[in-house]
């Protein structure tokens, strides 16, 4: 596990990144837990198989008003720092020295545990460092969401992700289609990887009203690219910088893989960190759940602040590392206050008998009606050029999708911006992929409270592209 303390920033959760579970074995992270002993083997035996030694954190800080100032100081303090570091320094040096994920679709990696799908989205992370924004000002990715604004009075234990200051989650019709294929690149190991994914999404169905359907058919060709399922779980070689990495919901499908590094086939067979567990816990990223310990009452492992807190903080937490003061173990379970975070949003499973009377706010099922399509096959922007669409009468609770396209490079970088209070601008939307391509998708629901979409597309470079907006009239 990396326990270095990220760098703060508005952009930290905001990029379409999914949050990752780091490799435990490296030298200097356990050196205050225990080291193995030495092992004494003939020179020709193999190398022995790595071992995870570290275990939770002894004298965990408690959650008092003065441990979590304390640890909002020591943020703030980091966050200068790193700023510091990177001042008057250029984005090609910030860049060459940021780990890349191998093959076309490779994330970039910040700080250990922040994945960024795009180098213009990298480029824009940089520009937040060097002007020193933190927080949630700024306008940054957002697909699903639960309304236009914050839910008012939502409980203050597992904490969603926030985008542009909104809940980051599957709408009510996404939920129970979570569909994904499992690569037979896995070679031998493919069939106890798909053994494991069926275990470790049992218990989030049976927490939550949500449905992991896995589609054998499309392993074959289980790529990023592959638009018949919602993510791909396949393995990469990234030589131990994580274990596993997953994705959040605003994701836009390129970036939905759950990846499996090599390093988590080579657990020692003695210790309660396993496949299944790694993967129950990245699951908890990709329906919208955030680090547990990235809240200040952790005292440590703070990530940033885009998160938007559930229940009542949890040291046990599936979503808590127990290096960062947790109080579990590397087996990664669910807790109580998982389950209910869960159903507070997603509703409740198959097998959920916790009290949901804390809950404010549940999902609202997905409103029907009337499908209209809205279709611009022929458009056009020059550099910098700002087109506006609608608005479009819709019906409250129901799906919008907007869906932007174009044909190759020839088609530049147009970017999509959608809203449902006011004409998107640069800086206030609701979703805004934000990528170096014309292919950026938005596919919403509408608030309860709003009866307009706005869409609007920038021109980042010249552009040529075609837009299909389809949603429910009122």
């Amino acid at each position: 596990m990396n326990a270095r303390i990220p760098t703060p920033s508005r952009l930290a959760t905001a990029l379409a990144m999914a949050l990752l579970l780091i490799a435990c074995n490296r030298t200097d992270e356990v050196a205050e837990t225990e080291a193995p002993a030495p092992v004494a083997e003939p020179p020709t035996a193999p190398p022995p198989t790595p071992t995870l030694a570290i275990k939770p954190a002894e004298g965990a800080v408690d959650a008092t008003d003065e441990a979590v100032a304390a640890t909002k100081d020591q943020i703030k303090a980091a966050a200068a720092a790193s700023r510091e570091k990177w001042r008057g320094k250029t984005f090609e040096e910030f860049e060459a020295t940021v780990y890349k994920e191998p093959g076309e679709d490779g994330k970039y990696i910040i700080d250990g545990d922040i994945a960024i799908p795009d180098r213009k989205l990298l480029q824009e992370y940089f520009k937040d460092i060097q002007n020193g924004l933190n927080g949630t000002a700024g306008g940054k990715l957002i697909v699903n969401q639960i309304g236009g604004e914050r839910p008012p009075g939502m409980p203050t234990a597992i904490a969603v992700n926030l985008v542009n200051g909104r809940p980051d989650i599957w709408n009510s019709a996404s939920k129970k289609q979570l569909k994904y294929c499992v690569s037979t690149t896995f070679g031998a190991r493919h069939a106890s990887v798909v053994a494991d994914m069926a275990a470790a999404t049992q218990p989030w169905e049976e927490a939550a009203n949500v449905d992991f359907l896995y589609v054998p058919a499309e392993n074959g060709n289980c790529k990023a690219s592959n638009q018949n399922v919602v993510f791909d779980v396949r393995p990469v070689d990234v030589g131990g910088e994580y274990l596993a990495r997953a994705f959040f919901p605003n994701d836009q499908r390129a970036a939905r893989n759950v990846l499996i590094d090599e390093s988590s086939f080579q657990l020692a067979p003695d210790e309660e960190l396993t496949l299944v567990g790694i993967l129950r816990h990245e699951l908890g990223h990709a329906l919208g759940w955030r680090h547990e310990h990235t809240r200040p009452e952790s005292g440590t492992c703070f990530e940033d602040s885009q998160f938007q807190p559930l229940t009542s903080y949890d040291r046990f937490s599936v979503m808590h590392y127990p290096h960062c003061n947790g109080g579990g173990d590397w087996s990664l379970q669910l807790t109580g206050s998982d389950k209910a975070g869960a159903a507070c949003i997603y509703g409740k499973g198959s097998n959920n008998t916790e009290n949901l009377s804390q809950c404010l706010f549940q999902m609202p099922d997905v409103a029907t009606g009337s499908v209209a399509t809205e279709n611009f096959p022929t458009e056009t922007l020059a550099l910098s050029q700002m087109k506006q669409y609608g608005p479009f009468d819709v019906k409250p609770g129901s799906l919008v999708e907007v869906h932007m396209s174009g044909a190759g490079s020839s088609a530049g970088d147009p970017d999509l911006y959608v809203d449902f209070s006011r004409p998107p601008e640069l800086s206030r939307w609701i979703c805004r992929p934000f990528l170096s391509h014309a292919n950026e998708i938005c596919d919403l629901q509408v608030p309860l409270n709003r009866r307009k979409v706005y869409v609007m597309v920038r021109g980042y470079t010249a552009a040529n592209y075609q837009l299909s907006i389809k949603y429910v009239r009122p």
